[in-house]
């Protein structure tokens, strides 16, 4: 079987080699992004050849999908999958693919997949200029909450970017938002994959910011960038007591961002109000992801 591993923080320099691309969009080429959730989604990984190979397991020998192999021996990568695949009694079952690179797969072993469009999985990208300056008639509504919320707390609010000093002001939104919404923060997975990203803030190049209303956060968002054209947010957070704190912290923390031509805030997994919040932004771009199986 292939001697796949977890992802260790020393590793992500090394593994970042296998997406340099300059102007990467999606979630699959953020190393970082892997890293942080890896112990969540039991996400592993191998190296063969020069090339990368990931794999997401249920348990310690059920794989639950294959990812599509990066880096110069693709082709090779995915025969040492399907191998592996039949070691363990298993289909080879290849998943969270980008349209680009279903069109990889299927140009290597033509004939040999049938796919199907991930529902939930999809990455919603956006022009950076749009969030940060909400022009036009299509984003009146949000202009709208922001005013009202600047109206409602005056002086008292303010956004400030993430650093050492206040990312427990970050980290007070997210268990508070844990117990607003009926979860235990102790058990609670993105809270374990949030400290980890905080206590990792500066090595993994992490940016993000929050919002306080005198002395409460009430907001706060984090993520890094998948590429010189793209920042992935990778958390946010708000407490609902306070309407259009959303809209502030996207709008505001979008400002900070206007080097890279476009923001990807992920996907909406399969949440209709998740699904309608990310298209009330207009999305420049709906990433889609596929699934692939052996006929």
């Amino acid at each position: 079987m292939i001697p796949f591993q977890p992802i260790y923080q020393d590793k992500i320099t090394a593994y970042k080699r296998f997406y340099n691309d300059p102007g990467a969009l999606g979630c699959e080429a953020n190393i970082v992004n892997a890293f942080l959730w890896n112990e969540e989604y039991k996400l592993r990984v191998a190296e063969w050849d020069d090339t990368l190979l990931k794999a997401y397991f249920r348990d310690d020998t059920r794989v639950w999908g294959y990812c599509l192999p990066a880096g110069k021996n693709i082709r090779g990568a995915l025969e040492l999958i399907f191998a592996d695949a039949a070691e363990r009694g298993q289909a080879p079952h290849i998943a969270y693919m980008t349209a680009a690179e279903r069109e990889t797969l299927e140009t290597l072993f033509p004939g040999k997949f049938t796919f199907r469009r991930e529902e939930g999985n999809q990455d919603y990208i956006y022009d950076s200029r749009d969030l940060a300056t909400l022009p036009g008639k299509k984003y009146h509504a949000k202009r709208n909450h922001i005013s009202k919320f600047y109206r409602t707390y005056g002086d008292d609010a303010r956004f400030s970017t993430l650093d050492a000093s206040n990312l427990a002001d970050a980290m007070r939104v997210m268990t508070d938002w844990c117990i607003e919404n009926g979860y235990d923060p102790q058990h609670y997975g993105e809270v374990k994959v949030f400290q980890k990203a905080c206590a990792c803030f500066d090595a993994l190049g992490m940016h993000g910011g929050v919002v306080c209303i005198g002395d409460k956060p009430v907001a706060m968002t984090m993520g890094c960038a998948v590429s010189p054209a793209c920042f992935d947010v990778m958390f946010e957070k708000a407490l609902r007591a306070y309407d259009g704190v959303y809209a502030v912290i996207n709008n505001a923390f979008a400002k900070t961002l206007t080097r890279y031509p476009f923001i990807n805030r992920e996907e909406d997994m399969n949440m209709e109000g998740l699904r309608k919040a990310k298209l009330s932004y207009h999305p420049a771009i709906v990433y889609d992801r596929f699934s692939a199986l052996p006929l």
